[in-house]
Formats: C-alpha cells, structure tokens, sequence
C-alpha cells in the first residue's frame, strides 16, 4: 500500500491541496470552486468516462448564484431554457399555473456535466477517471480501491448517496429511510407538436386512480425533453427500463407520442425514492458535500440545486479560515438548516403526493430556491431578481 503525500508544505508557502472522491456535479462544482481560490485539486472518478448519467435538470435559483459565482451560469443561460411557467395537471385538466417568471433553468444533465468539467480543466482541476474511492481516514487520507493512500489538507467525499468515503467513516451517523415512489428518467427528441415558445415551460401531469402516476414534462432546450415518469415501486411495469409504453399511455393517453419515444430513449434510470441524514458532515479533515451528506426525494426538485450550493459556500468559507476544521464547522452551521429543510419538505411531497394538488410552491417551500449564498456579491444577486410575493 503506498502513500503519496505532499510534504514539506505549509500554508504559508504553498496551496492548500484536495483531493474529491466522485466527479458528479457537487464534486465537479467545489473542485472548480476549490481551484479558483487558489487550492491545488485532484478530482476521482471511478467510472472510465467522465459524463453524467441522466436526462434532464430543473437548476433554481440558488443553483444559478452558485453556478454564477464560479463562472459557468451564463453558458447555462444562453443553452438553457427558462420555463415561462410551472403547470400542473391533475386526470388531463390544468390546476394550477405557478410561480411564472420565476429565474431556475431547464437544461439537459449531459450538457450541464460537460460545462462543468470543461470549467473544472479551465481552473486547472486533475481530473482522475478509473479512480475508485474506497475510504477515508480522518487525518486527511483518501483511500483507492488499488490500495493508494492520498493525503490532503482536505478530502471531499461527493461520491453520491451510497457514498463508499462517508460509509467509512463511524463518526459520521446515518438516518436513511426509503420511500413509497420511484421515477424514471428519460430524454426524448422533441416531437414537433411540443415545439415552439408555448412548450417552454414544465408540465407537471398527474392521475390518481387507480394509483398514482406523475409524469414532469420539461422543455430543456430545442431539441429535448426531460420526462421524469413517476409510479409507486410496487407498480413494477412503471417502474421499467426501458419505459413500458402501454401502461403510461394507457395513463396519459394525450402524451401518448412522447411516451413512444420514451419506450425506444437510451440512457434512462430508475430511482427509487429515499433520505439519509448525516450528522455532522465532516470529520476532522474529511468532508461530505451533495447526496452523500442529504439525499433527498426528488419532489422538490432541489437535491442537485442544495448540493451545488454547499459545494460553492464549502471553498468560500474555507478560504476565511486558516483552519480548516474550524472553517467545516461555520460551513456546516450555516448550511444544514437550509438543506435540512429542502430534505424535509422533499420527503412531505414524496409521502403525500401533494403536488398533485398544485400550488405546491408556496412561499415557506420556495425559501430553499431563495437560499443567498455568502459568495454571492450584490452584482450576482441582482442578476436574479426574485419575483413579488414568491419570497416567505
């Protein structure tokens, strides 16, 4: 077993290094975040390829100040699409029309990936592909499955819900719970009667009976759309990969076109709906950022959006301290009860399919989007504007 270290560096002469297990968006957003405040960063990916697999992504407005702060949000803005409103549709009928105006942006997972691990070379991140993270040891180690020792001022676990880094490590206690509903995730070519500026918004269609089926229908550029298609897990033919094309048009027979192209899409997942509270996040000198520290239910459509957040307010508090178990400490005061919230309301949507009902965002719910980063300066904020009556 070898260890690889970087001696004879202090603080005072040399950067600070890190090493980040785990090349989804949190991790490839505080890799970035991490560099362009001056931290040497070598980022692991155990997969060969580095790319995101997913279909489409709702970024609101906390992810956008983030994702501003570290330059990528106006490539995001220009390939993007901002939704001229969220719907939702209860047995083909529209309930509600929400929150129009409101600044998130659509854009396909894929493309959101690709700019961000386009930033994170810019920056001078190492980007390590084929590089499982198996473990980590407080003093700030990070372990290989090859059996390599790295040590770092700083290992950042974003190695997902399942988090092998987080896993090991018994100071840091776990409360998992799983949910009744799954989605699948399917990008599909947008049909031509889904094309034009009135598409541009997201859909949210549900029917209850005989048991309850959600389909979240989002324009995420010219050419795609996101469909998550949402069933209870016990509904096996929903719950498929490749999409079952007879059940949900049997469902949302009006969608029946999209869900055709839905039954031959590439790419897609099922995930099956679940929570894992972490206390704390870190521990001495490894830290927890994205699912690994909260993963959520998707009904809120934050769990991406809060990690992105954390990972951009992780390098700005960090670079006030020169301690950084003291700096992990302030980090984590300031952001848990943000997440904690967006967790606990995701989970209430997911257990009560309240969203079926519509105006799902009230103010108290939309507090998460509004979340203001301490990295966010006055310029960066104002390019957001949050509309009248949409803050709590």
């Amino acid at each position: 077993m070898s260890t690889i270290a970087f001696e004879g560096r202090t603080m005072s002469d040399q950067a600070r290094h890190a090493e980040v297990a785990g090349a989804g968006f949190a991790g490839l957003t505080v890799s970035i975040a991490l560099a362009r405040k001056g931290w040497s960063v070598r980022l692991h990916e155990q997969n060969d390829e580095l790319r995101d697999f997913g279909a489409g992504i709702l970024l609101w407005r906390n992810a956008m100040l983030a994702l501003e702060v570290i330059g990528v949000a106006a490539t995001i803005r220009e390939r993007g699409v901002l939704p001229d409103s969220y719907d939702t549709s209860l047995n083909g009928e529209l309930v509600s029309e929400e929150i129009p105006g409101f600044p998130y942006w659509a854009i396909t997972r894929p493309e959101l990936h690709a700019l961000l691990t386009d930033a994170a070379r810019e920056v001078g991140v190492e980007i390590v592909a084929g590089s499982k993270a198996v473990a980590a040891e407080p003093a700030g180690v990070l372990v290989l499955e090859d059996g390599s020792r790295l040590e770092a001022d700083l290992v950042v676990a974003t190695d997902g819900a399942g988090s092998a880094v987080r896993n090991s490590l018994p100071a840091l206690v776990q409360e998992r719970k799983k949910y009744q509903d799954g989605v699948c995730r399917v990008l599909i070519p947008r049909p031509d009667e889904f094309k034009g500026k009135e598409w541009d918004r997201v859909i949210d269609f549900w029917t209850l009976e005989p048991d309850a089926m959600r389909i979240l229908f989002i324009a995420t550029g010219p050419d795609t759309i996101y469909m998550g298609m949402m069933a209870s897990t016990a509904n096996e033919r929903a719950s498929r990969i490749p999409i079952d094309v007879e059940v949900w048009s049997e469902r949302f027979p009006h969608l029946a076109g999209a869900i055709e192209l839905a039954g031959v899409a590439t790419g897609g997942r099922h995930d099956a709906y679940q929570t894992n509270k972490v206390t704390p996040w870190s521990d001495n000198r490894v830290v927890l950022v994205g699912d690994a520290a909260h993963a959520m239910c998707p009904a809120l459509g934050q769990g991406a959006s809060v990690g992105i957040v954390n990972a951009v307010e992780l390098a700005h508090t960090l670079d006030q301290y020169d301690d950084i178990t003291e700096a992990l400490a302030v980090w984590e005061e300031r952001e848990r009860p943000m997440s904690d919230a967006a967790q606990a309301r995701s989970a209430f949507m997911a257990e009560t399919r309240t969203m079926a009902k519509g105006n799902g965002f009230s103010a108290g719910v939309m507090e998460t989007a509004n979340f203001e980063l301490s990295a966010a300066g006055p310029d960066v904020l104002a390019l957001y504007p949050v509309p009248e009556g949409a803050r709590p």
